[in-house]
């Protein structure tokens, strides 16, 4: 009887494991379910270094357990144990053991960081990441490409990323396409990838994050890496940098406040007077997902919320994103009708059909 519970709990064991590790697979930070040669590697390194531990473990555990019970002190037992001063022969073993795991350890893992410092594909697509407080700016130079918290990759194809700071340390993660990268201030920290093959012929997201503390809104500077068909990548670097169309009296409105307004001497938008450094490039903002690198939905309540909550001068303001450097001078007013016309041009007039 007792024999038949340690087996089901062994069991109900194995199926939580099982049911924790599908339901990992399906979360957007997930490292088990990865899509590119790299995330493989690193897996089968992670797999290889579990057995390894795992033969160890039971090759201690068991004797030493063995060893407890076997000689436990026993009532009226004053016997004293045979002395063992040493031999030689386990002492050469037990060194040698762990020296030939650890090769099978570093052998693959050698395979891999050769295989990262390998030269890249001399056609593989070039982009320019730069990590700010607290977003990311992305950069193609030899498409004529800036845009900001999404990065844009066809599939199935070698892409150099190269990786820079513009303030802080800040660090470069796909969980979902293998190892992360520091990003560093007056460096240049390089990664290549072969993009993954496409799971949904539309295109795919996959999460990125900041993996380093760099200050109070670390934790919301995040990003999207946008896998899509080659021709439909193409079409999206012939669109991405059109100047906006303005379609409404209300986006007009719009276009006239952010021109009029500090908006412009922060912030580009292609084919405009805007041509700011400071703050993330907004040619494309009707594109994205989210707003404020991945802290709200890009919606009308999304950028209302944002944009009031930046420009607000009470004690209780940047609730959404605490320390941005979207801060406003205390002369500076917008009225919920402004911000709805903001809102329409920078949603509307921005987006792209590709």
């Amino acid at each position: 009887m007792v024999s038949l519970v340690r087996l089901l709990k062994v069991l109900f064991t194995l199926s939580l494991a099982l049911g924790l590790t599908a339901c990992f697979e399906k979360l957007p930070m997930t490292t088990f379910h990865v899509v590119t040669e790299w995330g493989h590697d690193i897996n089968r390194v992670y797999l290889i270094t579990t057995i390894i531990t795992t033969i160890v473990f039971f090759a201690v555990a068991v004797p030493f357990c063995y060893a407890l019970w076997r000689f436990r002190d026993k009532p009226g037992d004053t016997r004293i144990p045979v002395q063992v001063k040493g031999n030689h022969k386990l002492e050469i073993l037990w060194t040698l053991i762990p020296v030939v795991l650890l090769i099978f350890i570093f052998l693959p893992t050698l395979e891999i960081i050769m295989k990262r410092h390998a030269e890249p594909d001399p056609g593989a697509l070039t982009i320019e990441v730069i990590g700010h407080q607290w977003w990311w700016e992305f950069r193609y130079p030899d498409l004529g490409v800036v845009t900001a918290n999404e990065m844009y990759v066809p599939e199935n194809t070698p892409i150099v990323v190269k990786l820079k700071s513009a303030d802080v340390i800040h660090a470069f993660w796909i969980p979902r396409w293998g190892g992360k990268m520091d990003v560093l201030p007056g460096v240049t920290n390089v990664l290549t990838y072969t993009t993954p093959t496409l799971e949904n012929p539309q295109g795919d997201y996959y999460q990125g994050h900041c993996t380093e503390l760099c200050g109070l809104s670390h934790a919301r500077m995040r990003y999207e890496a946008v896998v899509l068909p080659k021709a439909r990548f193409d079409s999206w670097v012939k669109t991405a940098m059109n100047p906006p169309l303005i379609a409404t009296a209300l986006e007009k409105k719009g276009q006239d406040l952010f021109m009029s307004k500090t908006c412009f001497t922060c912030h580009s938008i292609a084919g405009t007077n805007a041509v700011g450094m400071i703050g993330p490039n907004l040619t494309n903002l009707g594109n994205r997902r989210t707003i404020a690198a991945g802290t709200l939905p890009n919606s009308k309540d999304g950028l209302h919320q944002w944009l009031r909550d930046s420009i607000d001068s009470k004690a209780d303001y940047q609730t959404v994103k605490p320390g941005s450097l979207m801060v406003f001078a205390e002369n500076f007013v917008l009225t919920d009708d402004d911000i709805k016309a903001l809102t329409a041009y920078l949603q509307h007039s921005t987006a792209k059909t590709f």
